[in-house]
């Protein structure tokens, strides 16, 4: 047993265990199985997806960063920075400003989910285009 097939078997028993765990946390045994499922799923997607360098010489540790990914994960938290700091701070006008009134928490939890929205878009963008 060589080089990716290491990865994947030892990716299938971290699914498993994941899986398990799940399942001794009160999960119904078919959610248990799916998570194990959904995260075996993202294993085997992750050496096609760009986002690592693979090596498989190193068998268990193919998956590696090097300068490139790393600068496309650095630029992609930054724009998700900035469009989430855009989005606070239009929130303190209108809510502060023009419409006293206390900030909903449902709109902090929209803004979150702007801010992952745009890095994981901003990272699909810029490994796309290079």
């Amino acid at each position: 047993m060589i080089g990716m097939s290491r990865y994947y078997l030892s990716r299938a028993v971290l699914s498993a265990v994941f899986g398990f765990l799940f399942a001794l946390t009160g999960s119904t045994w078919w959610v248990a199985a799916l998570i194990g499922a959904i995260a075996f799923a993202f294993f085997l997607w992750a050496p096609h997806s760009g986002r690592y360098v693979v090596h498989p010489e190193l068998s268990v540790t193919a998956l590696r960063r090097d300068e490139r990914t790393q600068g496309i994960n650095d630029r992609s938290a930054r724009n998700a920075f900035i469009v989430t700091m855009l989005a606070v701070a239009g929130a303190a006008l209108y809510f502060g400003r023009f419409t006293p009134a206390v900030v909903p928490v449902a709109f902090l939890n929209y803004t979150l989910i702007l801010g992952v929205l745009i890095y994981y878009l901003s990272s699909f963008l810029q490994r796309r285009s290079s």
